[in-house]
């Protein structure tokens, strides 16, 4: 009994979630020209990358930021300047006085500009 009180106590603190922060048609960090030139849609691809901050004891080593995890999953591929069918999610968890992590994860397909 004293073994799964403890398991359970264990479980309670070491626990983490993630929340859906949005879902967006077409979403980039990167200069568009939505003017002069034509944008193609990957569907074959789902690019997906986070922006993590590692907690350390209780101290966080900074702020996760939608920007930087959204640039690197555009930055998986050359060429591409924007992500199409995006999702963004927030994210984390920790072991109390110990470690943890927190993020921002974006997932989308890429989009590529195509000259007229």
């Amino acid at each position: 009994m004293k073994k799964i009180m403890t398991l359970s106590l264990i479980m309670l603190f070491c626990s983490g979630c993630t929340n859906r922060i949005g879902d967006f048609t077409i979403a980039s960090t990167k200069n568009m020209d939505i003017k002069k030139t034509l944008h193609r849609v990957d569907e074959s691809v789902r690019l997906k990358d986070k922006d993590v901050k590692h907690i350390i004891i209780f101290f966080p080593t900074g702020i996760p930021n939608i920007k930087e995890a959204m640039d690197n999953a555009i930055e998986q591929k050359p060429g591409a300047v924007g992500l199409s069918n995006v999702t963004v999610k927030r994210g984390g968890w920790y072991i109390p006085f110990i470690y943890g992590q927190d993020y921002f994860e974006v997932e989308g397909n890429p989009v590529y500009e195509v000259k007229k």
